[in-house]
């Protein structure tokens, strides 16, 4: 290799880090019209609310630190199933028929 190209070869994987990065958000952001049709309906809004309203305390015991959105909590209590209260369990079940 030429010293000039060792000399800037930091510099250029630093521009191709960068570059990964910012295609990697590009992709990541971007919103096809699949993803734009299986935004919430009202019915699965009302689903959700009312699994966060029974579910609020094992939701504060058992998925502490969990984001909203994209299914995590649902995750969470489906994983933690066996230990949720009643009332919870009966509302993420009645969430979860279609």
């Amino acid at each position: 290799m030429s010293r000039l190209l060792l000399r800037h070869l930091p510099a250029l994987a630093m521009l191709a880090v960068t570059l990964a990065a910012i295609l990697a958000a590009t992709l990541a952001f971007s919103i096809t019209p699949a993803q734009a049709q299986s935004e919430p309906t009202p019915e699965m809004r009302a689903k959700a609310y009312k699994v966060i309203r029974a579910c609020k305390a094992d939701i504060q015991q058992y998925c502490k630190g969990i984001e909203y959105g994209g299914g995590r909590v649902a995750q969470c209590l489906q994983q933690n199933q066996t230990v949720l209260k009643e009332d919870c369990r009966a509302a993420l079940s009645a969430a979860m028929t279609p």
